[in-house]
């Protein structure tokens, strides 16, 4: 083979990589379970969550003027790292602000685009979205709207009237579980006005929660409700996570571990961690810590400690699937210390090779949502907050990039093709910021040797 030969041959043979390049980079990419059973994973390669809550991001989308409050969220949490977003996907009843489903199987059709425009901007700044399908409060309709509308129902047909219906009738009502599934599956078959994509093919959904805080007087009610309803969206979408949205009290199936519980009172609403999770449909444990809300007066030194075995007992509770702490909160006083606590309790456990899959901070918010709680972090003005949260995407991403290319030999041409991909994952605003200043050269082959992670403020 003469050189003009052998260098048409290698020119032709870098094409065919780049075009190979280019269709795995068309392909979706769904986070799914790591083969080992224990994290997340996205492309085979580790996928550690480092996330935060807004709920109400549909209902301000819904409005024009809202908007605005949604990419100062979006961009904020591009630039701290954030790699997922937890939010509502349900607003039930039409008395509700910029309700969704304002009758049963009836929606607004405007306010589904405003959860089209969330998902559609949600992908622009690189960040997946979990979204939960109900609510057990009353906020946003929730249960006890469903109840009120199979009662109706009930009443109309006149087959036992409301009289049938018991403290736990979302769960065990025929009528109410019907309602619910068709709910389900038109959020799933909905296909986005912005993308063109169903939600149940959208590779930027991380997952579903079937519910967010479910609470049964009776725990075979709820557990039996979970089994069905988590079957129903697998029936559907195959594609993506499903999770019950629990906030993972321990209960009858781990004794042993009820004694971690924030009170005897969290063992009387039929939660059980395990058992609720240990179904061949739900794919990850979630659990939720507020100590604030959990601990009457209880210094810093208390709720560190009582977080701290609560963490612990989730992650070694025998459950042996990826487990993300799906909300966690503090109030002002303090926020820092215990956050920073929690977040590297999580982390560590995760870098050790233990369950730990990530943590979802409750939550972020822009300085002029009126309806918040006080929970709420907004970026720009809690500097300290911002900095710690920004000093763990950081941590995470840098991580996440050495496991992504490890092993890889990264020479020549290729080197910027894999740095590309790397940019594409993070988004170039967290990855000009944050992740090049980090490195001694802005290629991938920088991350390879990265063996420590950055000290957390």
């Amino acid at each position: 083979m003469t050189a003009a030969s052998r260098g048409r041959l290698a020119w032709w043979w870098t094409l065919l990589l780049l075009a190979r390049a280019s269709s795995a980079e068309s392909l979706k990419r769904y986070v799914e379970i790591s083969k080992d059973g224990t994290s997340f994973s996205l492309d085979g390669k580790d996928f550690y969550v480092h996330g935060f809550n807004q709920p109400q991001m549909m209902t301000h989308a819904a409005d024009e003027s809202g908007r605005g409050k949604i990419l100062e969220v979006l961009g904020d949490a591009e630039l701290h790292g954030f790699n997922v977003m937890r939010m509502w996907a349900f607003n039930d009843g039409h008395s509700q602000w910029n309700s969704l489903q304002l009758y049963p199987g009836v929606f607004d059709e405007k306010v589904f685009r405003a959860l089209d425009y969330v998902l559609h901007e949600s992908r622009r700044h690189k960040i997946r979205v979990l979204l939960s399908l109900t609510n057990h409060w009353n906020e946003y309709g929730g249960t006890n709207q469903y109840v009120q509308w199979a009662k109706a129902s009930a009443n109309a047909s006149q087959q036992g009237g409301s009289s049938s219906f018991g403290p736990d009738a979302f769960y065990s009502s025929v009528e109410c579980r019907r309602l619910y599934k068709n709910f389900v599956a038109a959020v799933l078959e909905r296909r986005n006005v912005y993308t063109g994509i169903a939600y149940k093919d959208d590779d930027y959904i991380f997952g579903w929660d079937l519910i967010n805080e479910p609470r049964a007087e009776s725990a075979p009610a709820l557990q039996a409700w979970i089994e069905e309803m988590a079957g129903f969206v697998k029936s559907i979408d195959k594609k993506h996570l499903v999770t019950s949205g629990s906030e993972g009290f321990f209960g009858k199936s781990t004794p042993d571990l009820t004694r971690y519980n924030p009170g005897s009172w969290a063992s009387a609403h039929g939660v059980d961690f395990v058992r609720n999770h240990d179904i061949p449909d739900i794919d990850f444990g979630v659990f939720h810590l507020y100590a604030d809300l959990y601990l009457n007066s209880c210094e810093m030194d208390c709720a560190l400690r009582f977080s701290e075995d609560y963490v612990q007992a989730h992650l070694t509770s025998g459950l042996r699937k990826p487990i993300l702490l799906e909300e966690v909160g503090k109030k002002g006083e303090g926020r820092d210390e215990y956050l920073e606590v929690v977040l590297r309790k999580m982390h560590d456990d995760h870098i050790g090779g233990g369950y730990g899959a990530g943590t979802v901070i409750w939550q972020l918010s822009p300085s002029n949502f009126s309806d918040v709680d006080s929970f709420a972090i907004y970026l720009p003005e809690h500097e300290s907050t911002s900095s710690l949260v920004k000093s763990f995407g950081v941590r995470v991403a840098l991580r996440m990039a050495s496991a992504f290319h490890n092993g890889m030999a990264v020479v020549g041409w290729m080197r910027q093709i894999v740095t590309d991909k790397i940019r594409n994952f993070y988004g170039n605003r967290f990855w000009a910021q944050h992740i090049l200043p980090a490195g001694s050269n802005p290629s991938v082959a920088s991350f390879s040797n990265e063996t420590s992670d950055p000290v957390l403020p």
